[in-house]
């Protein structure tokens, strides 16, 4: 471990090698909660991506097992990894390469934030359709890793679907394109959607090109609360009607109970488009409402901006606020058609402790779970009630002594093989992120 650092610091600038007694203490404790075993040599910072490739083929060719990051806000997620010698950031790979305003596409380094990057692309009435977790830290090199998307899936579909281009570097050191930066291209392998979600297993991205869409001219949201049923039959409606959500988000009583929508469960429904259009689709819904005994409340036009966008991040926040010592955090998937009954499953097997958000048009969602009540027992419980209904559960945030406790993917697919020679291809000594993914 003594031989790491010098070797390093002899490929790069002496401010882009920090050892992890003198690391920053927001990123030592984001490794602590990711990483078991021996704290790793030192954390590099590469400013070139042919400065990342030098650094990674080193490693590989010492040995040194290596963790990929950015600014680390979902360093933590999936499994435990362990005595990992080497961290490698891509936060100083920042720069925006090109942004073709005529063809909205974007191509930006993989270290960039996405707060940081909208803000610059308002200018010119564009922005990338994205909503992670923890978005004023989320890097897209770490939003791509996790395919982490949110409540806009509904309208933009997922990660991958927004990725049209990517540069990497293998764990070798070597550096490989694919994709590029039209929209329509079908040139080579498919490696886009291949990373996304690999969650730093297979490479680390250092260049990315997205697919951008105007600004919205106006943007509203409707949340309607009240029975379960009533609730699942108005979700029903709309989603099988010609109306076009940007967003429709199912929540527990307890994010109802918090946001002061009223009682029972709530929908969510954000309406972003012209005027006339968002008014006329948000009268729609009202009536649906109104016909199912629901009670509803509108945030809409400029003035009521700011209220509807705290609404939704409220709403993310509720799920994501506090440390992982306090709470387990989750994803789940469930048929759309079951999935308030999953909602209900979930408020009785928890005492209504627990909440969770399920986007109602493909079933995904996050739960949040108190420490106290998130017994093995009662994950597996909860992961067999979703698995039932073609559905899953994987922990994402935990305390590291319960995620050693029970599978944390516990996933049942049938493609394990196929994702082990996949790994073997790109990644063959095991070398990053050892433990951390399902292979």
């Amino acid at each position: 471990m003594g031989e790491i650092t010098p070797e390093l610091e002899r490929l790069l600038d002496k401010d882009s090698v920090c050892t992890w007694e003198t690391l920053e203490e927001t990123s030592r404790q984001r490794l602590q909660r990711a990483i078991a075993g021996n704290p790793p040599a030192c954390i590099v910072y590469p400013k070139t991506s042919e400065t990342l490739a030098t650094v990674m083929a080193t490693c590989h060719r010492q040995g040194w097992r290596v963790l990929p990051m950015g600014n680390g806000s979902k360093l933590h997620w999936g499994g435990v990894v362990e005595d990992v010698e080497v961290v490698v950031s891509t936060k100083r790979l920042d720069r925006i390469v090109e942004h073709a305003v005529g063809d909205l596409t974007l191509t930006v380094e993989a270290g960039a934030t996405l707060r940081h990057l909208n803000s610059i692309l308002a200018q010119s009435q564009q922005f990338l359709a994205l909503d992670p977790s923890y978005p004023d830290d989320a890097t897209l090199g770490g939003i791509v890793a996790t395919g982490d998307m949110g409540s806009w899936r509904q309208r933009y579909n997922s990660v991958r679907d927004r990725l049209i281009g990517i540069s990497f570097v293998r764990s070798d050191g070597e550096i490989v394109k694919a994709g590029g930066r039209v929209v329509k291209n079908v040139a080579g392998y498919d490696l886009m959607k291949l990373l996304t979600g690999s969650y730093g297993t297979l490479a680390i991205a250092t260049q990315l090109t997205f697919r951008l869409y105007p600004i919205p001219e106006t943007s509203a949201t409707i949340a309607l609360c009240g029975e379960a049923e009533a609730i699942a039959n108005v979700t029903k409606t709309i989603l099988t009607s010609a109306l076009v959500p940007t967003a429709i988000d199912l929540l527990s009583p307890g994010i109802v109970k918090s946001l002061e929508l009223g009682s029972g469960f709530g929908v969510l429904v954000r309406f972003q488009s012209v005027a006339e259009s968002v008014q006329q689709q948000i009268d729609r819904v009202r009536e649906l409402g109104e016909t199912l005994g629901l009670t509803a409340t509108s945030y809409r036009d400029d003035a009521e901006a700011k209220s509807e966008t705290d609404l939704w991040e409220r709403s993310r926040i509720l799920i994501e606020t506090d440390a992982p010592e306090t709470r387990v955090l989750a994803k789940i998937g469930i048929r759309p058609t079951s999935a308030v009954a999953a909602l209900q499953y979930l408020d009785e097997q928890f005492r209504g402790e627990a909440i969770a958000v399920v986007h109602a048009g493909c079933g995904l969602g996050r739960v949040r779970v108190p420490t106290p009540l998130a017994t093995t027992s009662n994950l597996l419980n909860l992961r067999h009630h979703l698995q039932n209904n073609s559905g899953f559960l994987t922990i994402l945030e935990a305390p590291q002594s319960l995620k050693r406790q029970l599978d944390v993917w516990g996933y049942v697919g049938n493609a394990q093989t196929a994702m082990q020679q996949i790994k073997a291809k790109f990644d063959p000594q095991n070398r990053l992120s050892p433990k951390r993914f399902i292979v």
